[in-house]
């Protein structure tokens, strides 16, 4: 009646679609159990360093250097479906006057979590892995806030993302300025 290849078609397709209603659902009832991560950032230290970008550059630029404690508990972002969890530190500020960057934010720690063992983070102390350094130039008259950022990667289904703002923010007096070249 029909042929092999036929019969061998039909049962893929019929496996393929039972595998695509089952991952659908399985990326629907990651919703049905919402997270709530907790996360608090203190700035220990900022010091902001005049250097060149690179040793053959005579122009100066302003690199700030960021020291840290962290206490984040991501527990609740894993599930059944997560397969890690990427988290980071920024810091967002403004853009100086008469430029066209108004909103800024950079990266200046970060980490990839891939298990729920790594779930809780407990910082003491931690220097940033990335400097700091703005587009023109300067960074020391800009106020300044750290912001805990996550993303939850899922096996299936739709990244979710998430962020903290920190309570103290990062102002022009509280910056140390440290002239020294890099």
């Amino acid at each position: 009646m029909h042929s092999t290849t036929v019969r061998i078609q039909n049962v893929f397709g019929f496996f393929t679609t039972v595998a695509f209603v089952v991952a659908f659902f399985t990326a629907l009832s990651v919703l049905l159990y919402p997270a709530s991560p907790t996360a608090t950032v203190d700035v220990v230290s900022v010091k902001v360093i005049k250097g060149r970008p690179q040793y053959y550059s005579s122009k100066q630029q302003e690199y700030a250097f960021i020291t840290f404690d962290l206490d984040a508990d991501l527990e609740s972002l894993y599930n059944w479906n997560t397969k890690q969890v990427f988290c980071w530190l920024s810091v967002v500020y403004g853009g100086g006057k008469g430029t066209k960057h108004t909103d800024n934010e950079a990266i200046f720690w970060d980490a990839i979590l891939p298990s729920v063992k790594t779930s809780h983070l407990s910082l003491r102390n931690e220097k940033a892995k990335y400097t700091i350094n703005d587009i023109s130039g300067r960074f020391l008259e800009r106020n300044a806030t750290v912001r805990f950022g996550w993303n939850v990667q899922p096996h299936v289904g739709a990244l979710l993302w998430g962020s903290v703002e920190v309570k103290n923010n990062m102002s022009p007096g509280g910056l140390e300025p440290v002239v020294k070249r890099l």
